[in-house]
């Protein structure tokens, strides 16, 4: 009873989520509804009343005094908070230093002059690609590129209703969890795992070139499905309206070396040295801007150093709002029973990581959310925890880079249901909505990726690495 109460909370998170309730008050609702379903029907609140039970798990902080105390909805979210609060800003203020300088639109224009507008495909593609792995968060890169796709698609007559799939394929697959990638799907496991952001180079590299062969070979031929069907580009108002702005903006002053060379300074930092996610991140700060104090508009430095700050703090605090519900999951007593389940349904921590960080990530509709709900419990239940130290004990001496890897791809592949908030996002301001547009999307950032990742762990089974 216990289990299905609270696969019943989960399914009141998915449900709220779809209604367009905002993700923490989903998150508290349905935490309220597994707690008080708990103490109504499974006796856990015999010994201090019903509501004393639910609002002692919802608020306590105990835990930070003493950690063997009960879990709390207060504590999760606010541990998850503090722990991953450097990747979150300092990342978001990377990116943000990238689009007001003008040095996204720089990468973006020389990739395109290079290519040739007639290679729109590529082009867009490996504008998303290098700009997110560069360090520029996905809701950054996609304002950043809006105003080029528009223009490329009316030269080359795509349809506007493949503006979602040319992002999303470009700039949210393989670029967030490939080795090496300064994004959170990639340094949240690594560093849980304490292993390297390039842990499991070569084979994370090949498996991350598979899935790009896949998303392009997809886009080729579903773009030249719609353009035989008689599909073509109509201009709407809004359309006309971004392109006539980017024209009379003209071009930037900034050059191409010098919008480089801070993704080059981070990249090098984070994978090279052993300062540290938070302090490299700080590093590549302090890269950009030193290239591009000049290159911001006059006055507008502090404005657009605060603007990244406040998006990392609420794209962090709607993660940690979610994993504020999976700590009020675990304090209930049928967790226990939930968590033997997953033991004995997976014999390895490959398998269970996958199934526990995608499944999670469908819920939420967010891949940090997933690796923040189910990597505690992988390295609990498969990993025989932590040790003093922070180190984890693996007595079984399971391959923890190639766990951090499958971890990071599992992140990226059901967090992109239709109620993801980005997905929702991106469709909606393209002025497409989820009937014309999602399905074609759905393969890029949904199918290629869970291809991906069974073959992965097949590789993995095959080779015992």
């Amino acid at each position: 009873m216990g289990i299905f109460l609270i696969l019943l909370s989960i399914a009141l998170v998915i449900f709220l989520v779809f209604k367009g309730v905002p993700i923490f008050y989903a998150a508290v609702i349905a935490s309220f509804f597994c707690l008080l379903t708990a103490a109504l029907f499974t006796g856990a609140a015999a010994d201090q009343g019903i509501m004393g039970y639910v609002v002692d798990y919802m608020t306590s902080t105990g835990r930070l005094a003493d950690p063997t105390a009960h879990n709390s909805y207060v504590f999760g979210l606010g541990n998850y908070f503090t722990s991953n609060f450097c990747i979150f800003v300092l990342g978001a203020i990377f990116g943000k230093l990238f689009d007001n300088s003008g040095a996204a639109d720089c990468i973006a224009n020389a990739i395109v002059g290079k290519l040739g507008k007639k290679a729109v495909i590529p082009a867009i593609l490996l504008v998303g690609w290098i700009l997110t792995f560069g360090g520029v968060s996905v809701f950054v890169a996609f304002f950043a590129m809006y105003p080029l796709m528009l223009s490329l698609f009316k030269e080359a007559d795509i349809p506007r209703r493949l503006l979602p799939l040319y992002y999303f394929a470009g700039a949210g697959t393989s670029s967030g969890w490939i080795p090496g990638s300064p994004q959170a799907h990639n340094l949240l496991p690594s560093t849980a795992l304490g292993v390297s952001p390039s842990a499991w180079l070569v084979p994370g590299v090949i498996f991350a070139i598979f899935e790009s062969v896949l998303v392009v070979a997809f886009v080729f031929w579903y773009t030249a499905k719609c353009q035989k069907n008689g599909e073509h580009y109509e201009m709407t108002e809004a359309d006309r309206k971004v392109i006539e702005e980017r024209e009379a903006k003209g071009g930037t002053n900034i050059s191409l070396i010098m919008s480089i060379i801070p993704m080059i300074v981070l990249i090098i930092v984070l994978n090279f040295t052993k300062i540290g996610v938070p302090s490299s991140l700080t590093v590549g700060i302090l890269a950009a801007v030193i290239c591009f104090f000049k290159y911001i508009p006059k006055g507008d430095f502090w404005s657009t150093m605060g603007a990244g700050s406040i998006g990392g703090v609420n794209s962090l605090f709607n993660t940690a709002a979610i994993v504020g519900f999976g700590a009020v999951v675990q304090a209930v007593p049928a967790y226990a029973g939930l968590c033997n389940i997953l033991v004995n349904a997976f014999n390895n921590p490959y398998v269970a990581s996958v199934a526990t960080v995608g499944g999670l990530a469908g819920v939420t509709g967010s891949g940090t959310g997933g690796i923040g709900l189910a990597m505690p419990v992988v390295i609990e239940n498969f990993l025989g925890g932590k040790a003093a130290d922070g180190t984890i004990l693996n007595p079984a001496g399971y391959n923890l880079e190639a766990l951090s890897r499958c971890t990071s791809l599992a992140a990226l592949t059901l967090d992109s249901l239709p109620h993801c908030g980005l997905v929702v996002s991106v469709i909606s301001y393209t002025g497409n909505n989820h009937k014309s547009s999602y399905l074609p999307c759905s393969v890029v950032f949904v199918i290629c990726p869970i291809i991906t990742v069974v073959l992965m762990l097949l590789f993995i089974t095959v080779t015992g690495i």
